[in-house]
């Protein structure tokens, strides 16, 4: 403590003591510059994440613009190899652009009553086209009375 009973501060850049209000010294702040404040760090570093994350937002809509909407479609159920039922189905990019579809598949019984369920990911359909997948639904002892197939 000083003789007035204040806390000793120190140069942020050599440790020479320095006044109250004061963050450098005279010989490290040869130029006289007024150190911001706490609250102008705050106020540019949270402009700045404001910024980032609204240039975050806008990119990622870009590479969106043009992917879809999916439709997806049965077209047949056969049994598969070891268990449960293979359905084959067509997925269509009603986009103007390539993308992914996630796809889930729904076994539904003669009361329309939902059986088994698949989730599937296609690989790239591009804008305005098609693409035949099938898929294996396990655990399905009797073939499903129909099948509902459900992309974004």
């Amino acid at each position: 403590m000083s003789e007035a009973g204040a806390d000793v501060r120190h140069c942020i850049k050599c440790g020479r003591e320095i006044g109250p209000d004061d963050s450098m010294c005279e010989a490290c702040n040869r130029a006289g510059m007024v150190a911001p404040s706490a609250s102008q760090y705050h106020g540019t570093v949270a402009v700045a994440i404001i910024l980032a994350v609204a240039g975050l937002a806008f990119a990622a809509s870009l590479s969106l613009r043009g992917v879809g909407p999916y439709e997806g479609r049965a077209l047949g159920v056969v049994p598969a190899e070891r268990a449960g039922y293979t359905i084959s189905y067509v997925v269509t990019n009603e986009g103007t652009s390539a993308g992914r579809a996630k796809c889930q598949l729904v076994a539904l019984d003669d009361d329309g009553r939902r059986i088994r369920t698949l989730g599937t990911v296609t690989s790239q359909i591009p804008g305005g086209e098609s693409a035949e997948l099938a898929a294996t639904i396990p655990g399905l002892e009797a073939a499903p009375a129909s099948v509902t197939v459900t992309c974004s």
